[in-house]
């Protein structure tokens, strides 16, 4: 009986301490991730500021927007890779169109429009896979229309702004 009570004492003094160090700000902005536990911050593509979630990891570009719903107007998600490439991606688990713009030494190099979600009941072999027609060492994924509504084209800068 001791020995729960000091353990639900225990587990009770460390979510205080959390509650503690979020109200007086003292966890580290990097300890705050976006949906997936992907790192949120802001990018200038082409003068246009959008919020946007970082995959920099092999686990989190995996996931991608896959389980999303929709993505905001002024919201991406940027994929960063270690050495430049003709990387392929595929919509597995989106739901609606995006739009990518492919990236190299942070200058748009290419695009896509309006890529559709794969139909229901593909198997992964089966997916559209989209690739860019040079090496990229990024890609943003935006939602569906935004390269035009934007006037997105290829040469634009980006920016990351941290």
């Amino acid at each position: 009986m001791l020995k729960k009570f000091a353990i639900q004492a225990i587990f009770l003094l460390i979510i205080i301490f959390i509650m503690l160090a979020l109200a007086t700000g003292n966890i580290p902005n990097t300890f705050f991730k976006g949906p997936a536990g992907n790192q949120v911050t802001e990018a200038v593509v082409g003068g246009n500021k959008l919020k946007i979630e970082v995959a920099d990891t092999k686990e989190k570009r995996a996931k991608g927007l896959g389980g999303k719903q929709s993505l905001a107007s002024d919201s991406g998600m940027l994929f960063i890779f270690e050495k430049d490439d003709r990387y392929a991606f595929w919509m597995k688990g989106v739901s609606f169109a995006i739009d990518f713009i492919w990236i190299n030494d942070m200058q748009v190099v290419d695009f896509i429009k309006s890529a559709q979600p794969p139909k229901q009941g593909l198997k992964d072999e089966e997916l559209p896979l989209y690739m860019p027609n040079q090496p990229i060492d990024s890609v943003l994924e935006v939602p569906s229309g935004y390269i035009d509504s934007h006037s997105v084209k290829v040469g634009d800068e980006v920016r990351i702004i941290r």
